[in-house]
Formats: structure tokens, C-alpha cells, sequence
């Protein structure tokens, strides 16, 4: 077996030792969001979350709180900031998936700084390392 898929056997095996986790992912490209919950999906996650609007991803924090989340700054109805405070606010680390350091005002540059930064396209297990090394930070 070669180090990539060792890697993303134990990832997916410390997920299911840990009983799952749930990740919020906000993305509003569909291949790219259902490449993400396919990832996901075969690392573990078994509570994938996904959200191509600010307002949609607002609407399901009201009644719950994932484990990690995955954020592209800019969506359909503009950049969640407000998301991301949310994350914040309930001690949720997140990644910021973004194709491109996004143009945001110094408030908001603030709170996504709060993540770590992954550019699109990255490699599979590099985004599972990411998410895997946040939530254990906060675990």
C-alpha cells in the first residue's frame, strides 16, 4: 500500500474509531463541491454538510454546529464572513478553500485568517491533513 492511501486509511479509520465527524462545507462550483463530499465520504466523514449560499449554511448553523469546517470565502450571495465568525464563536476550525487569495475588507480578512489556507486545486490528502490536524487542535 503506498503512502497516500495509508494516509487516507488512517484518517478514515480515526473517524470511524471516534464515531464520524461532521463537516460544513461551503462551496459554490457543484464539481467541485461534490468532489469534496465524495473526499470526504471515503476518508470517513460520515456528516458532510454542503451549502453553495451564505444564506442556506446561516439557516443550518441555527440548529447545529459541525465538528470542522471547509469555506470558499466568495459564494453565490457573496462572501460568508458571517459564517466563518459563527465557526468562530463555537470554537470550530476551518479551512479556507479558495482558488485565489480573495479581496475582502480588513474585517473579514480578519476572521478568515483565523484558517488555514488551502489553494485550489490541492491534493486530496492534503485538504484531510488540514481538516484532520484543525479538529484535533480543538478536540
Amino acid at each position: 500500500m503506498n503512502s497516500v492511501a495509508c494516509h487516507r486509511w488512517r484518517v478514515c479509520l480515526e473517524n470511524i474509531v471516534t464515531g464520524g465527524r461532521s463537516v460544513l462545507v461551503l462551496e459554490d462550483e457543484p464539481i467541485i463541491a461534490l468532489d469534496l463530499e465524495e473526499v470526504l465520504g471515503e476518508a470517513g466523514y460520515d456528516d458532510v454538510q454542503v451549502f453553495s449560499s451564505c444564506a442556506d449554511a446561516s439557516a443550518w448553523l441555527e440548529a447545529n454546529t459541525p465538528r470542522v469546517g471547509i469555506l470558499d470565502p466568495r459564494l453565490r450571495d457573496g462572501v460568508c464572513t458571517s459564517i466563518a465568525q459563527t465557526l468562530l464563536q463555537r470554537s470550530v476550525p476551518f479551512v479556507v478553500y479558495s482558488g485565489q487569495a480573495p479581496d475582502l475588507t480588513e474585517d473579514a480578512a480578519n476572521v478568515f485568517s483565523k484558517g488555514t489556507f488551502l489553494s485550489k486545486p490541492c491534493h486530496p490528502d492534503q485538504l484531510l491533513k488540514a481538516i484532520a490536524t484543525k479538529a484535533r487542535r480543538t478536540g
